[in-house]
Order: C-alpha cells, then sequence, then structure tokens
C-alpha cells in the first residue's frame, strides 16, 4: 500500500539557542520594562531594531533558521526581514487566547524563562477534519487534532503564521517569560509569468 502525506504543516525545534549571556541579559532588559499590573503584559514589538545584544543575537539566530527552513522548502525568493519581536510575561493563572500572525510568512517564540507547564498548543488548520474523529488507542502526530509543545528555557519554536495556536494556562507559581517574533519575505515574490508575483 503506498502511503502519502499530503498538505505538510511544519513546526522546528531549536534546543539551546543563545550562551547564557544573552539569557542573562534578555531578563535583566526586560524586568527593567515589565508591569507587573498589566495582565498578559507585552513589549511593544521593536525589540529586533537593536543594533547589538541579545535580542540582535536572537533575530540572527532566527533568520539564519528561517533561510534553512525556505532552502528546505525550495522557496525561491530574495530575502528574510525581522518584522516584529516582542517579550510575554505570562504571571501564573494567565493564559493568551488562539490566534494567527497574519502578513507574516514565519512566525516563532524564543522561551526565556519557562516551566514545562505551560507551552504552546497548535490547531489543525483543515476545517474539515473535525467533521469524524473516532477515539484512538494512542494519540500521535498523525492522528491530533491539538499538539502541544513544551515550553522550556533557551528553546524556540518557528512555525508558519497562518497556523492557529494559544498558550494554556500557566499552571506553574512562576512567571513564563518568552520572546516572540515574525519573519516575512523581502523583495519580489512570485511569477510574473503565472500573474501571481507581488513585491515586499
Amino acid at each position: 500500500m503506498k502511503h502519502d502525506k499530503l498538505f505538510s504543516t511544519h513546526v522546528y525545534l531549536l534546543d539551546n539557542v543563545l550562551d547564557e549571556q544573552y539569557l542573562l541579559q534578555m531578563r535583566k532588559d526586560i524586568a527593567s520594562d515589565y508591569n507587573q499590573e498589566t495582565k498578559n503584559w507585552q513589549s511593544k514589538a521593536n525589540l529586533h531594531k537593536q543594533s547589538k545584544g541579545c535580542y540582535f543575537e536572537l533575530m540572527t539566530k532566527s533568520l539564519n533558521a528561517a533561510g534553512d527552513i525556505m532552502q528546505k522548502m525550495n522557496y525561491i525568493y530574495e530575502g528574510l526581514v525581522m518584522t516584529d519581536m516582542w517579550s510575554n510575561v505570562l504571571k501564573p493563572g494567565e493564559t493568551h487566547r488562539p490566534h494567527t500572525h497574519s502578513n507574516n510568512i514565519l512566525s516563532g517564540v524564543f522561551y526565556v524563562e519557562a516551566e514545562q507547564t505551560s507551552g504552546i498548543i497548535f490547531t489543525d488548520p483543515r476545517p474539515q477534519a473535525g467533521v469524524l474523529q473516532p477515539d484512538v488507542s494512542k494519540q500521535h502526530i498523525d492522528n491530533a487534532s491539538l499538539i502541544k509543545y513544551d515550553s522550556l528555557t533557551n528553546r524556540m519554536l518557528l512555525f508558519p503564521s497562518w497556523l492557529q495556536h494559544y498558550v494554556p494556562t500557566n499552571q506553574s507559581n512562576k512567571n513564563r517569560i518568552s520572546v516572540a517574533f515574525n519573519i516575512m519575505l523581502s523583495g519580489k515574490v512570485g511569477s510574473s509569468e503565472e500573474y501571481q508575483s507581488a513585491e515586499f
């Protein structure tokens, strides 16, 4: 029996992304800006505009990983740019609602400080897939409608920006600190011969 997997959705995980000095610098910077009175606190989305330091290092690692992904996908493109980067602090008991990251091709999250209790959950993007869901003897990536990735300090996840995701309730007694970012293609995308080109 021939077995094909059609229309795959790819999520990429990298551990031990930054040296400890950058993690310490990032924690200090986020703490200096953090307002603990704000629920689901987020910084401004311009952290990637720093010309050096921990966020510049994270941006460089993210764009390099995104370039590797584009190559694996055999995409033809001119360049990649970081469009947004912001920090998040999720206090115990807080959650992030389901959402996507419009107007980008890849998005990601980097865990600055996190326990494994509040990672990220991706939902099946195929609306018809939920029409019939029999019980399973063992849940795995090919039969689940929700896939959870654990949060872990110094871990980065990259995923298509259109893939809906959310953060379950932080059930630990510590803040979950992360940095999220978006990446977009730059230059000409698509083919004029196919009447499907754009300029970014």
